[in-house]
């Protein structure tokens, strides 16, 4: 055989290597998928002895010439997105904590809470309603904060702490009108949340929310921001003044603890607005008119109903004040006879701005702080009237008279 045939055999031979490793990988493909065709990739001209250009040997071979790759593999890596980081306070000279280190201080005092309700059905019997929600510990010796939605009408109420220590709990106080109840549960040395202050709050600063979602998830931690404050909504039937986030907060997580960049309590998660294409909706009790009313319920076991003023308003908008030529505030409708208002000279037409100095521009402003006052104090409404801005002090009266 000479030099030449045998050659061309060899290059046969090659040839016919090269058909049967891919006639095989074409039976096996069907079989075994991405295995097989790990396997083909692996079967570089390389491997088999076969000679290719520089470009062609570096698409075959993932491993020449990977400088620019972990380049940029390097300058993706800092490239990450932080929540905690992008929604924290700076402006505050406080080092505002991760969200690990909000749960590890807040968390251990965030309790589960499940009651059980007797109702009558239409068949004479009794049934037994159970349900669930959220609250948080504030004092060491077992006060515990929650919505008075929660525990309304309950007649046995078990908190459970985050450890899984579970406790029955007596009901300290409530206020339906504010949707806030105090339990208390016989402990000691119990973890405590801190208390920080909602009127500090900006639009965008993170917010983190923990609780008992479904009433059987408890501890669940969700964080998102602040979205808004001062949402006047209504829930059963009653406007309330809440802050707004999209943390997540859904069934069982009324009551529980809604914090801010600083591991502190801001508020009370009370409702979600829930529905087709609704997501991302949660709202909260702020803490700063939670707090006093918290403090009554534990010192008295109820609150005293807000004092009145005895004026019917409507609120004008900014829209509505352009388009009638009226101020922005808050329009008395009518002044009832015998009123604290009347007494003072408050007259159908006035426009309230203000009360003791505090801007209020909605009727659930003026309520909220004339909420935080008792009969006999004063409070003194600035209005317009007629163009002319004056201020007017009312004595209040209970709202029983």
């Amino acid at each position: 055989m000479t030099e030449s045939s045998e050659t061309n055999n060899q290059a046969k031979r090659r040839t016919g290597l090269i058909a049967a490793f891919v006639t095989v990988a074409l039976i096996l493909t069907a079989a075994t998928g991405v295995g097989v065709y790990y396997g083909i990739n692996r079967l570089t001209p390389e491997r088999l002895g076969l000679m290719v250009p520089t470009s062609e040997a570096t698409a075959a071979n993932p491993e020449v010439n990977t400088e620019n790759k972990q380049d940029t593999a390097t300058e993706r890596s800092g490239k990450s997105f932080s929540l905690e980081s992008s929604a924290a306070r700076t402006d505050t000279g406080r080092d505002a904590l991760s969200i690990t280190e909000i749960v590890a201080q807040g968390k251990p005092a965030v309790v589960a809470i499940d009651t059980e309700t007797t109702v009558a059905t239409p068949f004479g019997r009794n049934s037994i309603i159970p349900s669930a929600g959220s609250g948080f510990i504030i004092s060491a010796d077992g006060y515990v904060v929650t919505n008075h939605h929660v525990i309304s009408g309950a007649q046995s109420i078990r908190v459970t702490l985050d450890n899984g220590d579970t406790y029955e709990a007596s009901l300290a106080g409530s206020d339906p009108a504010n949707d806030i109840a105090v339990l208390k549960i016989d402990g000691k040395d119990l973890p405590t949340v801190q208390l920080g202050e909602s009127s500090d709050l900006e639009v965008g600063e993170l917010a983190v929310a923990i609780g008992n979602p479904l009433g059987e998830l408890s501890g669940t931690v969700t964080a998102g921001i602040i979205s808004a404050l001062d949402r006047t909504i209504t829930v059963d039937g009653q406007d309330m003044t809440l802050l707004q986030t999209d943390a997540a907060i859904n069934a069982g997580n009324s009551g529980g603890a809604l914090f801010n960049s600083f591991g502190e309590v801001i508020g009370i998660n009370t409702a979600k607005n829930s529905g087709s294409g609704i997501e991302g909706l949660g709202f909260a009790i702020p803490i700063d008119h939670a707090e006093p009313i918290i403090e009554q319920l534990i010192e008295r076991g109820s609150v005293p109903e807000a004092p009145r003023i005895g004026i019917y308003t409507q609120d004008v908008s900014a829209e509505m004040a352009q388009q009638y030529d009226l101020p922005e505030g808050v329009y008395v409708v009518q002044v009832g006879e015998g009123s604290p208002a009347a007494a003072a000279g408050i007259q159908r037409g006035d426009v309230i701005i203000a009360i003791n100095g505090q801007e209020t521009l909605t009727t659930a402003a003026i309520n909220a702080v004339k909420n935080t006052l008792q009969a006999g104090d004063t409070m003194t409404l600035t209005i317009i009237r007629d163009g002319e801005k004056m201020e007017i002090p009312v004595i209040l009266a209970e709202a029983t008279t």
